[in-house]
C-alpha cells in the first residue's frame, strides 16, 4: 500500500472521527473522556497540516517584515 501524503492522513484521521462522533450520536454509544482526547487531537493535528498545506510559509521569510503591505523598495530597514 502506498504511503498517504499528508492532506490524505490528515483526511482519513478527520474522517474517523466524524464517524466515530456520527455512530455515538445515532446509536446513543458512550465515548470515554480517552476516546475524546484522542479524537481532539486527531482534529487538531488534521487542522493544523490543512493550515500548512493551504497557507505555505515562505522559504525564507523576512524578520518582522510579516505584516508590511507596501513595496518591496518601501521596506523600513
Amino acid at each position: 500500500m502506498p504511503e498517504l501524503s499528508r492532506l490524505d492522513w490528515a483526511r482519513m484521521n478527520l474522517d474517523q472521527v466524524r464517524r466515530q462522533l456520527l455512530d455515538a450520536a445515532a446509536f446513543g454509544k458512550y465515548i470515554t473522556p480517552e476516546q475524546l482526547e484522542h479524537a481532539a487531537g486527531k482534529i487538531a493535528e488534521g487542522m493544523r497540516i490543512y493550515l500548512e498545506e493551504s497557507h505555505p510559509t515562505p522559504a525564507d521569510p523576512p524578520p518582522d517584515r510579516s505584516t508590511f503591505h507596501g513595496r518591496m523598495d518601501e521596506w523600513p530597514g
